[in-house]
């Protein structure tokens, strides 16, 4: 894969756009862990967690990562199309957590331990989403590459 090429950019980006998920997702375990913010701070950080899943599956599902790539590796399609299917369920589950929040009247150790499985739950499933990603798009450029040499 050529570094300057248009495949490498949206690899990196796409990369760098998973990099900035899993720093959220972290934060935001952490401070359910920790208990060391609000829970508007913590509804704040699941809206901004929402907004941004919006704005990435968008880019994936307007063919901003995966075009290229399926270009040149249109036997990985189907794969792709399986991944683009996921964002629904995984974009509904983000507002669900914020919803929650609103609606709940108790916000106790029952609230702070439910949420916080929820979100493990919710955070283990995207992380496993991105990882199939960024393999789908490897596996797209190493075939790429390989029929070339």
């Amino acid at each position: 894969m050529n570094p300057n090429g248009p495949e490498y950019q949206a690899y990196q980006k796409l990369v760098r756009d998973h990099e900035t998920l899993k720093k959220l997702l972290d934060r935001i375990e952490q401070m359910l862990s920790e208990r060391s913010a609000t829970i508007d701070q913590i509804g704040d950080l699941l809206g901004e967690l929402g907004d941004r899943l919006v704005k990435h599956f968008a880019l994936e599902e307007d063919g901003g990562y995966f075009a290229e790539a399926l270009l040149h590796a249109p036997q990985l399609v189907s794969k792709a199309n399986a991944l683009l299917a996921q964002h629904p369920k995984m974009s509904h589950q983000a507002q669900a957590l914020v919803q929650d929040l609103k609606t709940r009247q108790a916000v106790g150790e029952e609230w702070w331990e439910d949420t916080k499985a929820r979100f493990a739950a919710f955070r283990e499933e995207l992380l496993r989403h991105e990882r199939s990603e960024n393999g789908l798009l490897q596996e797209a450029y190493t075939r790429d590459i390989g029929a070339h040499d």
